[in-house]
């Protein structure tokens, strides 16, 4: 049985921001039930030991979220979670429960509400809770330097800091989400999706990553399939193939431009 590093699952694709960064989808906008994510985990349980429940959306948004959490204990999964941290003082005792909190800051508008965010961070990082400041765009220095005037931070500046136990600062490239409208990158290459990681939309739909939100690479649904089925199937066997052999099969992975600066 295949073993995933980790299965992203969009507990819900609502957010109650529109922050520029993200890619644009049509879907319909809901939260997966209490008993729909149940009824997946079941059928993923052998597969990994971590969930990530995001893929697009706000997962503090979910009307279920403590229920949500507790199923991910019921079946021993250790949970991550990124937010853009604008929910996080309201839910500061569900969010104890989980392994890592990663919160987006690059798009954050109010910069007042900065600081709110911070404290939420000290407190969760004290109840030993991996917490790290997320920033994928560029012009965020005066937010960056703010967070680090906060934590007297007097080190070197890196992409990855350690401000204090458990508590991080982390920098990275901007990307432009993969979409069929990108202009053809390359055929040639490789990718971690359908090796160490799934994602599982809102609807059920499975698709090789997590920035696939559009389901362009519908590889099936797992609330009317099996996990293993879905993997076995001739089109994700195709695609593992062509990554094994470096060649990118879907149109959607030749125009990804997150792939080809990770895969430099």
């Amino acid at each position: 049985m295949k073993k995933f590093k980790k299965i992203y699952v969009e507990i819900t694709n609502i957010c109650n921001l529109n922050c520029p960064f993200c890619s644009k989808d049509n879907n319909k906008l809901k939260e997966m039930t209490k008993e729909e994510f149940e009824y997946i985990l079941k059928k993923i349980n052998n597969y990994t030991d971590y969930l990530y429940l995001h893929v697009k959306g706000e997962p503090l948004l979910h009307s279920k979220l403590n229920e949500i959490i507790e199923l991910c204990d019921k079946y021993h999964k250790k949970v991550n979670i990124t937010t853009n941290g604008t929910l996080l003082k309201d839910n500061l005792e569900i969010m104890k429960k989980v392994r890592q909190i990663n919160i987006s800051l690059h798009s954050l508008l109010d910069k007042e509400k900065l600081f709110d965010i911070l404290k939420c961070g000290d407190y969760l990082s004290d109840n030993n809770v991996q917490v790290v400041y997320r920033f994928w765009t560029e012009n965020n220095s005066d937010l960056i330097e703010k967070i680090l005037n906060y934590y007297n931070y007097n080190k070197d500046i890196t992409n990855n800091m350690k401000l204090k136990n458990n508590l991080y600062l982390n920098r990275s490239f901007e990307f432009i989400w993969p979409n069929l409208n990108n202009n053809f990158i390359t055929d040639q290459g490789t990718c971690y999706g359908l090796n160490t990681h799934i994602a599982i939309l809102v609807d059920g739909t499975v698709v090789p990553c997590c920035l696939d939100s559009n389901k362009t690479i519908n590889l099936g649904n797992i609330l009317e399939e099996n996990l293993e089925d879905i993997l076995n199937k001739e089109k994700t066997q195709k695609i593992l193939k062509g990554f094994k052999e470096n060649k990118l099969i879907e149109p959607l992975c030749q125009r990804c431009d997150f792939r080809k600066k990770v895969f430099k």
